[in-house]
């Protein structure tokens, strides 16, 4: 019995020796990590706005992200917000989503400062949430550039007459906006 645990000590301490170990460089060459696809990451924060990056070989993507809070300071939606490239319709895209139990039909209500409500119908669901993707013009983009505070009404199948009123802040979506170069296709 002294035989087999001796053994089972050597045994589990040559394996656990570095000596034994593959190193990152001989389990993928050095071509291969330079290359490597990195998650997404905060590049960096303007007020309540971060630019969320996507490096994809030599290629770096971002958006900028927020979470949308209700009244009572509780996280219920988050918006993230696209820079397109110049020459189209729109000038950006917003893709916001909703907790699961939205109400579809209602739509999503979106306005910045004392404009007018708009509404946005929603995609689809999938386990994160609602989905609701829509553009926004230059001149939207430069409503949000110039203005305080924004609002996103979303309403829930369970409370139908009582929409959830969140806040959109736009603290710091300039300088943002400003971050991420303009894409070219």
């Amino acid at each position: 019995m002294k035989f087999l645990s001796l053994i089972f000590i050597i045994v589990s301490f040559a394996i656990s020796t570095p000596s034994f170990a593959q190193s990152k460089d001989e389990e993928f060459p050095v071509d291969a990590q330079q290359t490597e696809n990195t998650g997404p990451y905060v590049r960096e924060t303007h007020g309540a706005w971060e630019v969320r990056c996507v490096k994809l070989a030599d290629n770096e993507t971002c958006t900028l992200y927020q979470l949308l809070k209700d009244k009572n300071d509780i996280s219920v939606a988050e918006i993230n917000v696209e820079v397109l490239p110049l020459g189209n319709q729109a000038s950006a895209g917003i893709t916001l989503i909703t907790p699961l139990g939205t109400s579809l039909a209602a739509q999503l209500g979106w306005h910045i400062d004392d404009e007018k409500i708009r509404q946005y119908p929603y995609g689809w669901c999938e386990q994160s949430g609602c989905v609701a993707r829509f553009g926004l013009t230059e001149e939207d983009v430069t409503s949000m550039k110039k203005g305080a505070n924004g609002k996103v009404y979303v309403v829930s199948i369970a409370t139908p007459n009582e929409p959830f009123e969140l806040n959109l802040s736009l603290t710091g979506f300039t300088a943002a906006w400003n971050s991420v170069p303009q894409p070219t296709q």
